[in-house]
């Protein structure tokens, strides 16, 4: 009877948590199952926007969500980018509850990655960590969540994040995140906050928050960190950084951005963003924090 008293108690508190600590104990297993998405996102290709390889890209992330009873939507667009007239296409996921039309039902969070790959016509550029882990990681979150949470949340896959040329401008790059936080703009039902993962894979783990981050969703990340010790892979960047947090924030969904620094190590943008510096641990730690933070959130 006491041990029976005592496992009530432990299922109690679990799920008083809102389904989140489900993973405690099973540490590796998140990363592992993350990690080898990744590697099946890197298999195609590089994967720029309108290319064959991110269409395969998005079916494969929509066939394992419908899986999981995620219910998938594309929001194509069009724009004038330094490369000619381009066609893009976001990819929104939201739960199937069983009860109603999921995209006429409110959501909380957003939880966020980009989809594309950086076009460069001169050499072999597949974004492992850049961020085709962010994908990955996105994915494998979403099957864990309770019905309740995951019917609280969107996933958004931006297509266009990557600039057409050198570099981000305010003309050129976000593309996907820009037109997305438009549809949100002027409504009254928006997401009370968004998650954005980018670079969230490399062996050398070391997420950097842009130093604009409002301060309660900062608190929200380092407190997550603190419980999942990990403090030490979690800091501040010197500086604001250029991302899809940027429009959501404008359309006035707080949102914070969990990116790894890119400056470090000259792999960023060049072949060398690939599998030999992603690591199944590093991503298993950014999942369990950004959980913890979206567990937060939804409270």
């Amino acid at each position: 009877m006491r041990s029976r008293l005592l496992l009530v108690v432990v299922l109690v508190l679990a799920l008083g948590g809102g389904g989140f600590f489900w993973w405690k104990g099973r540490e590796g297993h998140l990363g592992k199952a993350a990690y080898e998405l990744t590697a099946r996102i890197v298999e195609k290709g590089p994967r720029p926007p309108e290319s064959e390889a991110l269409r395969a890209v998005r079916e494969l992330v929509k066939t394992e969500l419908e899986k999981s009873g995620w219910v998938t939507q594309a929001q194509p667009f069009e724009r004038i980018t330094p490369g000619g007239n381009m066609k893009f296409e976001n990819l929104r996921a939201r739960f199937s509850t069983g009860s109603g039309d999921p995209w006429q039902r409110p959501v909380k969070v957003l939880l966020c990655a980009h989809i594309d790959s950086k076009l460069f016509k001169d050499k072999h550029f597949v974004g492992a960590d850049d961020a085709a882990s962010a994908c990955a990681a996105v994915v494998e979150i979403a099957k864990t969540l309770s019905k309740d949470d995951a019917g609280r949340v969107e996933l958004v896959f931006f297509d266009g994040e990557e600039s057409i040329g050198d570099s981000i401008t305010p003309q050129d790059g976000l593309y996907g995140s820009r037109f997305y936080a438009n549809y949100w703009r002027t409504r009254n039902d928006k997401p009370a906050h968004g998650i954005l993962l980018d670079i969230v894979g490399h062996k050398d783990l070391s997420i950097k928050l842009s130093s604009d981050t409002p301060a309660e969703l900062k608190e929200l990340v380092m407190s997550s960190a603190k419980e999942e010790n990990a403090e030490r892979h979690f800091g501040m960047a010197m500086g604001p950084i250029i991302d899809d947090h940027v429009p959501l924030n404008f359309a006035g969904i707080p949102t914070v951005d969990l990116i790894g620094d890119f400056t470090r190590g000259g792999w960023w943008h060049t072949p060398g963003d690939n599998m030999k510096i992603i690591s199944a641990d590093s991503l298993d730690i950014s999942m369990r924090v950004a959980i913890r933070v979206l567990g937060k959130m939804l409270k």
